[in-house]
């Protein structure tokens, strides 16, 4: 018995595989945060891009299809600029016009809280600091504004990691980029036109 234990103590066969089954875990832990990590580095570059790439054709106030509206050639170059590395369904385009720069960013219109319950509700009576005749939590109008006007372009993103081991530590990804610019002067359109004399 003791010549048993004495061999099976000082057997070295079969460490190696007990070796890598302890580190393959951590190892392939390692792998998968660095591929996640760099995923997401990436999507941020390339969402970053396309918010200024879509700035940039936005401010000439033109069109690449006159039978899609500008909103939608703005979500589409978005998309186009990201390799199609995004979901569209997770994609939200948001642009809003603000009559000067320290505009965006602003608090909400003031308004009387009759309820007291902390935030805007529909009869409360408000001061229209846009004249828009509606209550706004952000001075900004939706659009992409005409000739001279200052745009605010804005991109979330909430789409699944790379692996699927993101999405249980967390909700997947959400990733924002923003631009402010001033459109250039340019023509106005007979639609515009019609649009503002009403």
């Amino acid at each position: 018995m003791m010549k048993i234990m004495d061999k099976l103590r000082h057997d070295e066969s079969g460490s190696a595989i007990t070796e890598f089954a302890l580190t393959l875990p951590i190892f392939l832990t390692m792998i998968f945060g660095i591929f996640e990590i760099g995923y997401y580095f990436y999507l941020s570059t390339a969402i970053e891009n396309a918010v200024l790439s879509a700035s940039r054709f936005g401010i000439t106030g033109g069109v690449l299809d006159d039978a899609i509206d500008r909103e939608t050639q703005v979500r589409d170059i978005v998309l186009s600029q990201t390799f199609g590395s995004l979901d569209p369904s997770a994609l939200e385009v948001e642009t809003r016009v603000f009559e000067q720069f320290s505009d965006i960013g602003e608090e909400p219109e003031p308004f009387v809280d009759d309820n007291g319950n902390g935030q805007y509700d529909a009869g409360e009576p408000f001061t229209d600091e846009n004249g828009n005749g509606q209550y706004d939590d952000n001075l900004g109008e939706a659009g992409l504004g005409g000739s001279g006007d200052i745009v605010l372009y804005r991109i979330v993103y909430r789409g699944a990691s790379l692996s699927g081991i993101g999405d249980l530590l967390a909700d997947g990804y959400t990733i924002t980029a923003t631009v402010a610019v001033r459109n250039e002067p340019f023509p106005v359109s007979d639609e515009e036109e019609d649009s503002s004399s009403t």
